[in-house]
């Protein structure tokens, strides 16, 4: 071995710099983000450590919870804190995914209106970087306010969700089960404040690419956004009052429709599972794949 050599460590260091982790695509130094941004640009990539430690935290609260149902009452003594904080933080979320759709659309309807999506399509970048890279320079306008939505669902959300549940099945009744659907619905909404940004965003440069008009995409954009939050949460809403009267019919049954009761709760809980789980996660990440695929093959045809 040369002298010289340098040993050679046996765990390797990740020491790229935060932008350089992201995907290209999602980058501010992507020249087709850039454009779009201005001084945006110099807006620091998101810092994801913090919230990955509260999250983990409740997560070890509710897990040791279920042995120690102590535990997670000490939790949510911050429930009231929850309750101040959270519908300030819906606003504020609201706020950044208007701003978002609306910034995408008229991104969008100004290249196909200027008749400069075609000379984009001639660059070396995928189709779909340029249109994720479109969404991307409205997410990094309202990023800061992003990073801190996140942080104050993952620091105040948990205590909410406990107690949503528990109203619905007493966390020492019903056992780990429980606790289980709320370690999923705890996840789950962390999840959806990254998926659903970027669907209204994918959403909104649809709208810009078959309504070149500004206003109107625009305008259209912010309405999908409130229609596509009206119908979750008339779907939950209606959810919860299904899954809380099969609860009463089968706390109330006599013992020959008990069977019959207790079905009718299990299917209202396979309900819930759909509606409050997988619906939000599998539908923007369905949606988003889908307008890809339909963006993309419009453009070539044209």
């Amino acid at each position: 071995m040369s002298a010289n050599a340098k040993p050679q460590s046996l765990i390797e260091v990740d020491d790229r710099s935060p932008m350089e982790t992201l995907p290209y695509w999602a980058r501010a130094t992507n020249p087709i983000v850039r454009r779009h941004l201005g001084l945006y640009w110099r807006t620091l990539p998101p810092e994801f450590r913090p919230v990955f430690t509260i999250t983990g935290f409740w997560l070890a609260v509710l897990l040791a919870g279920i042995a120690f149902p102590f535990i997670t009452d000490l939790a949510t003594t911050v429930i009231v804190v929850s309750i101040l904080v959270i519908p300030a933080g819906i606003l504020f979320y609201l706020r950044a995914l208007f701003s978002i759709a609306a910034h995408s659309a008229a991104a969008m309807a100004d290249e196909i209106r200027n008749n400069t999506m075609e000379l984009l399509m001639s660059t070396p970048m995928p189709l779909d970087h340029i249109f994720l890279g479109k969404v991307a320079a409205a997410l990094w306008r309202k990023m800061d306010d992003l990073v801190l939505i996140v942080q104050g669902a993952a620091l105040f959300g948990p205590p909410l969700i406990i107690m949503h549940y528990a109203a619905l099945f007493p966390l020492r009744e019903t056992g780990p089960l429980t606790y289980l659907l709320i370690l999923a619905m705890t996840i789950t909404s962390l999840l959806r404040l990254v998926l659903e940004p970027l669907m209204f965003g994918m959403v909104a440069v649809g709208i810009g690419a078959f309504l070149p008009f500004r206003s109107i995409a625009i305008t259209s954009s912010v309405a999908w956004v409130a229609f596509y939050f009206l119908l979750i949460n008339m779907l939950q809403r209606l959810n919860l009052d299904y899954l809380a009267a099969a609860k009463e019919a089968a706390s109330a049954a006599a013992e020959s429709g008990l069977q019959l009761a207790n079905m009718r709760l299990a299917l209202a809980l396979g309900q819930t599972v759909v509606i409050e789980l997988l619906l939000p996660l599998l539908l923007p990440f369905l949606l988003i794949q889908l307008l890809l695929k339909l963006l993309a093959r419009q453009l070539r045809a044209t």
